[in-house]
């Protein structure tokens, strides 16, 4: 829906430099991107038919040939331990490993990926995600690991049908939207130009009053459509978990006019192209895991770090019950500040005000995919819809259709999205009641959805769904901009103290790839580099 978002954003900039209306601007669009799909096809195509080691990063090739014996000696003389085996910690232990420097990976799971969690042998001949699902043309890192690892990819722009929007009761074309868009834009100009792109450390007077501000506010202030509130507040709760009074205005202003270096600007590279692991996201970490020269240490949850006299860090894990001690030259703490949160963090290891606060402090959004099967893509088949779409109903929020390559006449899988409150209320337990409802409010857009739901042998819809905010690893969804996060915690997420170094999603810029595969991956990566020059005493 983000995605969306932004295009509408490009299209209304695009009227008001060309003259053109709405629907003209998409129909010229339509054009290009027949054009550029052409193009990223091939892209695909290259990435998908490569096999693995044929055009392996030299950072994977290298580590795979550090052998067990060797890498064990290294540990034992100057060892690193990595907390977390999501693609953050994973990526880090490989690029350690290929810097010749020792590490042990540790997971309070019972698997690799962290949010990476893909669904198999529950929809019949497809994969569905849990978590993480798209990857961006320009995210080159998790581009580069599906080319390692000789994944397919499908590219979800090249299906056809057009996405809905059905708000305060009535359903909605892009080019009214657009429209709607357009209007409001002309009011925010100046206040474009006032802004910087402030952290924790640099920032204006005039950037802390839009920081403190909330969204909601900001929308009001300047008198947004119904409907476009509307809309940006089902784009934002699918994209950070939260409503529009809970987040900051900034993350609307940076986020939708981001300049060249943003991640989703409207002048970027992306332009929304979305790519999807066909076999499932999570065959790229358990690929990463397979990499490394000893196993993940399984089932490890971190309670307590401390520094000791010799400047080493001693970690203590409970292991079912039992309270273990692990002693290293240097840590990397590659999960979620949600949960760090809960992990005595004693006053020997130095952490600063201004870390900890950004520990207190860095928020996760709340959400829940709800997953559920379908004997048709009937979106498509009576409404030539794509399946993607908004709505501001009860139960009805953000939905997609999921690997549509392994789709069929007889087929398909619709992800639905939910943010906020909604996300909160909706549990393992109540997935049949939270299915039948969101059946019920798609009827209502794209009727059609209960005849065509499927069903066990039980007679149970074939759903599920996934709670992030309930998730004791997770404890959110990703990172969410709450009014304040910009002047006061931005950029010091990802600071080391001394020997202690920190990676996730969270711990990349907003400006770059918070929030994003493509930020957990290459924070793994400058976390390492980190540890690397400390340990090798570069």
């Amino acid at each position: 829906m983000m995605a969306q978002l932004l295009r509408i954003a490009r299209l209304a900039e695009r009227c008001d430099r060309s003259g053109e209306s709405a629907a003209e601007a998409i129909g010229q669009d339509g054009l290009r991107d027949q054009a550029r799909r052409r193009l990223m096809l091939g892209a695909v195509a290259a990435t998908t038919t490569a096999a693995a080691g044929v055009v392996a990063p030299t950072a994977l090739a290298a580590t795979a040939k550090v052998s067990r014996t060797l890498y064990a000696r290294m540990t034992r003389i100057r060892g690193v331990a990595v907390v977390g085996a999501g693609l953050a910690g994973l990526g880090c232990a490989l690029e350690l490993a290929r810097n010749g420097v020792g590490a042990k990976v540790f997971e309070a799971g019972t698997r690799v990926g962290g949010r990476c969690w893909s669904l198999r042998g529950f929809f019949p001949g497809q994969v569905a995600e849990r978590g993480a699902e798209f990857i961006g043309g320009s995210h080159h890192a998790m581009l580069g690991y599906a080319r390692e690892f000789g994944l397919q990819l499908e590219e979800f722009s090249r299906y056809p049908g057009l996405p809905y929007y059905h708000f305060q009761g009535r359903s909605y074309t892009e080019a009214q939207v657009v429209e709607e868009f357009r209007a409001f834009a002309d009011c925010i100009r100046e206040d474009l130009n006032a802004l910087n792109h402030p952290t924790a450390d640099r920032y204006t007077e005039a950037d802390s009053t839009f920081d403190f501000m909330s969204l909601d506010d900001y929308l009001l202030m300047y008198g947004a459509s119904g409907v476009l509130r509307h809309i940006i507040g089902a784009a934002y709760a699918a994209e950070f978990g939260a409503r529009l009074d809970e987040l900051s205005a900034i993350s609307f202003l940076r986020f939708v006019y981001g300049d060249r270096r943003s991640k989703f600007g409207a002048y970027g590279a992306d332009r929304g192209d979305q790519f999807h692991v066909v076999d499932g996201t999570d065959r790229i970490t358990t690929a990463m895991a397979e990499r490394l020269p000893v196993p993940v240490q399984l089932g490890h949850r971190l309670v307590a770090a401390r520094r000791m006299a010799g400047g080493r860090v001693r970690l203590t894990f409970d292991i079912g019950g039992r309270r273990v001690q692990s002693d290293h030259d240097a840590v990397v703490l590659a999960l979620p500040f949600s949960v760090l949160r809960d992990v005595e963090l004693h006053s020997s290891l130095g952490l600063p005000a201004w870390k900890r606060l950004a520990i207190s402090n860095a928020a996760m959004g709340d959400n829940s995919k709800t997953l559920v099967g379908f004997k048709q893509p009937y979106w498509y088949v009576r409404h030539e819809r794509n399946g993607s779409g908004s709505a501001d109903l009860a139960r009805l929020q953000t939905t997609w259709e999921s690997n549509p390559i392994n789709g069929s006449d007889t087929r398909a899988v619709l992800s639905h999205l939910a943010g906020g409150a909604l996300a909160r209320s909706m549990l393992p337990g109540t997935v049949q009641a939270d299915a039948r409802a969101l059946l019920g409010d798609l009827d209502s857009v794209l009727p059609g959805a209960m005849e065509s739901v499927q069903r066990d042998a039980k007679g149970q819809l074939l759903a599920v769904t996934e709670n992030w905010s309930a998730n004791p690893l997770s404890k959110g969804s990703y990172s969410c901009p709450r009014p304040g996060y910009f002047t006061s915690v931005a950029h010091n997420e990802a600071k080391p103290v001394e020997n202690v170094f920190f990676a996730g999603e969270h711990t990349s810029s907003f400006y770059e790839w918070q929030g994003f595969m493509e930020g957990a991956a290459l924070s793994g990566l400058r976390a390492a580099n980190e540890a690397c020059n400390l340990m090798l005493g570069r």
